[in-house]
């Protein structure tokens, strides 16, 4: 059986199972679940080029074939993952289908989708978009926005709260991991060194056990957090130049891509580096020696610049050549 056929039946057994389900449930309750099941493919971004990732974004269609690929690897982009959410939830009556952002001019355009209800009410939502706050245990930002401004909510934050507690998403005890952020806050408003509060964030940036969590839905959902507490000088993630830094690297062992969040933090004291421990679920910081020895041994930087770590590389190759 197929991939999709078999969450398609699983689904209908979820339906008659739970009994008087409305259409909204079901919509939120498979944008929920794809959400938890998909990663973003991170050969796409942030480790693609223009050529790679105008080739990909091709490939992808409404091709059941490449739909079935997509459900079997679980690695999608905004396009491939907009058109299994229309496959399935056609299968169960609802009017969706999927656009290209009409303001989006580059190459590969983002892709989401627009749902028009049995009541007549038309939103969009942003499964590729959200895929990092689902992981993460958050409320989803892009379900059931206003087609206008693309920030309203027509599903209103109660509607999807409701239909979250009565799916199993949260409850009492298992709230949304937002709230989290409201504690860490209160407690990294008390510190005033940068260096100590930059430690404190990235040691505790994440709440929520996320193991399956793809690296390029990691990284976004770490730039979500990372924003709420640092100014565009100290954090900024378009640019990459401020005093927080993304790292983006990875080590190929036998033959396999392993990819490794990393941040770069320029202190008083020169470059900090900070290596994601997925079993512990925070940064553990680094000596940019050790990094830099790192990179000796088959650490691969893409397209970053790690301040001081060229000029670390070079005492490292000095001191090797005087033994």
């Amino acid at each position: 059986m197929s991939k999709l056929i078999e969450y398609i039946e699983n689904m209908k057994e979820y339906i008659s199972r739970e009994g008087g389900i409305t259409e909204t449930e079901i919509i939120r309750y498979v944008y929920i679940d794809l959400g938890k099941r998909f990663s973003f493919n991170s050969s796409f971004m942030p480790f693609g080029n223009s050529k790679k990732n105008q080739n990909l974004y091709n490939y992808h269609s409404r091709n059941l074939i490449d739909l079935e690929e997509c459900m079997e690897t679980n690695i999608v982009i905004c396009k491939s993952v907009a058109y299994i959410l229309e496959y399935i939830l056609k299968k169960f009556g609802v009017n969706i289908r999927t656009v290209i952002d009409s303001n989006d001019y580059r190459k590969c355009p983002h892709v989401y989708n627009i749902i028009t209800s049995k009541e007549g009410k038309t939103y969009m939502v942003d499964l590729q978009e959200d895929m990092y706050n689902i992981q993460s245990h958050s409320f989803t930002k892009n379900f059931g926005l206003s087609v206008d401004d693309r920030e309203t909510y027509v599903i209103s934050r109660f509607e999807q709260e409701q239909m979250d507690r009565k799916s199993g998403y949260i409850d009492d005890k298992n709230y949304y991991s937002d709230d989290y952020l409201y504690l860490l806050k209160y407690d990294a408003d008390f510190i005033e060194n940068f260096d100590e509060k930059v430690k404190f964030i990235l040691e505790n940036i994440d709440i929520y056990d996320n193991p399956n969590m793809g690296y390029t839905d990691r990284q976004w959902h770490h730039k979500t957090v990372l924003e709420q507490f640092f100014s565009k000088k100290e954090f900024d993630y378009q640019t990459n130049t401020g005093k927080i830094r993304m790292i983006d690297c990875y080590k190929v062992i036998n033959n396999k891509i392993h990819y490794v969040n990393c941040i770069s933090v320029q202190t008083k004291n020169g470059t900090e580096v900070y290596i994601y421990n997925k079993k512990k679920y925070r940064y553990c910081k680094m000596d940019l020696i050790d990094f830099a020895k790192a990179v000796q041994n088959g650490l691969v930087i893409h397209n970053c610049n790690v301040p001081g770590l060229n000029k670390v590389l070079k005492q490292l190759k000095e001191e090797k050549h005087e033994r």
